[in-house]
């Protein structure tokens, strides 16, 4: 039995127009349906769990939009940004200071095409003034391609706290920090507080697949360049069925062995941005959040459990997952989030800001010399954040979900675009928006 469930509007991924869309359930899983009257039918699976789903659809809350948004002209996703359709401010703003990369990923969002992009430093200070403008001094994550490729990083990160912002992210491979702590140093003294590390998992066959190469070893040094130096690692593992999908708990047990340093994982399943070269992405090509529930609970051995897992209280709440646990003596993990418990916010309280003071609260190593004597000073240290997003691409993208998306990528024309629809790509590889 087939049951419809509500409407909303997406993209054709062949052409990119906008076209209606419906979600419906079927055998215990929702699907995305939508048609484009020029190239056909498309369905794509969205949630595995049903049930699970219409629950965190009635916890979303819609936020208040943007009043400081351009005009429409075109309509959603082709008038960012932001425009005054859009709910919410900048909860966390992507700066990508490079295209260059010391890496070759067939899994990665970034515009090769443009390899050669590295806005200037007076630029750089324009697109830190346009976040600010937008969403205060939110959470920055500097990104690319490779941030570590420019030498001037250190001058980046130190305009950046200049400027005010508390809380600043390098996005990292990991191999120039693995390479060499004292440059990792360099970074930390400059205002870095967290390093936000791809990690696709504990084997290297992982590495081979989805990245080309031998990683493990880099990871583990990076990791101990982050526990020498003493700053924050979020571990950010791209999972992919039947590559690493079967290694989240393995993950998850990697995290605990390096806490403090390790002060989360942030889990990203599969998205499908430029020409991807099997076609259109089926079914088997997919996990989905709720798919990286289930693996949580059942590779964990029930340590980690479905109900300490909360949505994002705000529409739309399929977007991305929350859970907080505290490490005990015991070395277990103690859930400090409960079912439909909100973490971030409720009705009347702003999600912006109280993610963001998530942000600075769990995502940091506990200040140097703090004692650890006490249940509460452990805690401190001890708690491990498990969150996962699942980025939109063409095929399952939903605009009236692209509306809520408060994780923007402010370009190098100070514009700021919602991160999907930023890489949003069509089944030829086509872009709606460019940096540089």
């Amino acid at each position: 039995m087939v049951e419809k469930l509500f409407e909303t509007e997406s993209l054709c991924p062949e052409c990119l127009r906008r076209i209606p869309a419906f979600y419906e359930r079927e055998k215990g899983k929702v699907y995305l349906r939508k048609t484009c009257k020029v190239h056909g039918n498309y369905k794509v699976l969205v949630w595995s769990d049903a049930d699970q789903y219409l629950s965190w659809r009635e916890q979303s809350v819609h936020a208040e939009k943007v009043r400081s948004g351009g005009p429409t002209e075109k309509g959603c996703p082709f008038d960012c940004g932001l425009c005054m359709e859009h709910e919410g401010g900048t909860c966390t703003a992507v700066l990508e200071i490079t295209y260059q990369c010391n890496m070759e990923c067939r899994v990665c969002f970034a515009d090769t095409t443009k390899a050669c992009y590295n806005p200037s430093l007076e630029k750089i200070k324009e697109m830190y003034l346009t976040v600010y403008r937008n969403g205060g001094f939110c959470s920055i994550q500097l990104s690319g391609g490779e941030p570590t490729m420019r030498e001037d990083l250190t001058d980046i990160l130190k305009m950046g706290k200049e400027l005010g912002f508390p809380h600043i992210q390098v996005n990292t491979n990991g191999i120039k920090i693995a390479q060499n702590a004292e440059y990792l140093q360099s970074l930390k003294e400059a205002g870095a507080d967290l390093i936000y590390l791809q990690f696709d998992g504990t084997r290297e066959e992982i590495y081979q697949k989805i990245r080309g190469r031998d990683m493990w070893a880099i990871k583990q040094q990076a990791v101990a360049n982050c526990e020498k130096v003493r700053i924050g690692v979020i571990l950010v593992p791209t999972i992919i069925p039947h590559i690493n999908a079967d290694n989240i708990g393995e993950i998850v047990a990697f995290a605990k062995e390096h806490m403090p340093t390790v002060r989360g994982v942030h889990f990203q399943p599969i998205s499908y941005f430029g020409k991807f070269p099997g076609g259109v992405p089926q079914d088997e090509d997919r996990i989905n959040l709720s798919d990286i529930i289930f693996a949580l609970e059942k590779q964990t051995k029930g340590e980690i459990k479905g109900d300490d897992i909360v949505p994002r209280k705000r529409y739309d709440p399929h977007c991305a997952f929350s859970s907080l646990f505290y490490l005990s003596e015991e070395g277990k993990l103690k859930a400090l989030t409960e079912k439909k418990q909100n973490m971030f916010m409720d009705e009347k309280t702003d999600f912006a800001r109280r993610a963001n003071a998530f942000t600075s609260a769990h995502w940091r190593m506990p200040v140097e010399g703090e004692k650890q004597g006490s249940f509460r000073e452990r805690l401190r240290s001890y708690t491990l954040s498990i969150t996962g997003m699942g980025f939109q691409d063409v095929w399952n993208i939903d605009l009236g979900r692209l509306k809520g998306c408060c994780v923007h990528v402010v370009t190098a024309n100070n514009q700021v675009t919602p991160l999907c629809a930023f890489h949003v790509t069509s089944s030829k590889g086509e872009r709606l928006y460019k940096n540089g």
